[in-house]
């Protein structure tokens, strides 16, 4: 890698596979679980499955958050000694997290470091750093990644439907009476990111496999304006049986050139609960 060649790194939230992330060498920080006993770093000490059985089966609570200032710093530090020339680094949508305001104030004391509020998370986010470390293997400019970065976050698509509103609810960021209801009627939130915002987009009902079959119809709908180079499935606590039925679901009403299928990170889980997923791609 050449001096001028922007280097592109992002946060583990951004749901990406082992494979994807080696093969375009893509350096990752971490996020935290915060539990009632300790503290682990997301993915490295603590797995998707990890967290769903201690908040479901021990019934305890957990939280997640980005990483402090400090830890930021040492990071791009470490990324600085290996490349001198431009770093981008991709972050979970802003008023999602705190890690874009968190990153950039560890960026604002180094020069050449661009932190970028995706606008998403998971494999909207995931779809995003894959774009910018392609065109930085190809020796695109600094200016061109970050201008093509700006207009995609308007063109992605992430969403995730809910399977219980447990988490939601624990976590604040429902109700109690929305809890309640959507629990007696079997009603299940769709959550969809916007202007960097995590926002309710409706609900399906029913069993689990007549839910899911809605939010697919509901999500893939429009098909002529979808670009389908590459799809993200992305589930939280769902079995592999569960995790083919919607994969197959998602082929079925598209001829995607790739279907990436992957656990959330543990933070995502944290949030939406055991049996969530979301299907995240890239619309013209």
């Amino acid at each position: 890698m050449t001096e001028d060649m922007v280097l592109v790194s992002t946060d583990c939230v951004c749901d990406l596979t082992r494979e994807l992330k080696e093969r375009y060498q893509i350096p990752v920080m971490h996020y935290y679980i915060r539990t009632e006993e300790a503290r682990f770093q997301d993915t490295r000490e603590m797995t998707s499955d990890d967290l769903i059985e201690y908040i479901e089966t021990d019934g305890k609570k957990a939280y997640s958050g980005c990483a402090p200032a400090e830890e930021y710093r040492e990071f791009f530090e470490k990324l600085r000694q290996r490349h001198k020339g431009p770093i981008i680094h991709i972050c979970m949508a802003q008023y999602v997290s705190e890690a874009f305001q968190t990153a950039g104030e560890a960026a604002g004391e180094m020069d050449g470091i661009y932190v970028v509020d995706s606008g998403h998370l998971s494999g909207g986010m995931g779809i995003m750093v894959l774009t910018a470390a392609d065109m930085a293997g190809r020796g695109a400019p600094l200016r061109l990644i970050l201008k093509e970065l700006e207009r995609m976050k308007e063109k992605i698509s992430t969403s995730f439907i809910v399977d219980s509103t447990d988490c939601l609810y624990r976590n604040g960021k429902i109700s109690r009476n929305v809890a309640l209801l959507c629990n007696i009627f079997s009603l299940h939130p769709v959550l969809r990111l916007s202007g960097s915002h995590m926002k309710p987009a409706g609900v399906c009902a029913g069993s689990r496999r007549r839910f899911a079959r809605a939010y697919l119809r509901r999500v893939l709908k429009r098909k002529n304006e979808i670009v389908p180079d590459v799809v993200f499935l992305i589930t939280a606590g769902c079995s592999y049986e569960f995790q083919q039925f919607l994969k197959t679901e998602i082929e079925r009403r598209i001829p995607w050139k790739r279907v990436v299928v992957n656990a959330a990170s543990a933070t995502i889980s944290c949030n939406c609960g055991s049996g969530a997923f979301g299907v995240l791609f890239l619309q013209k």
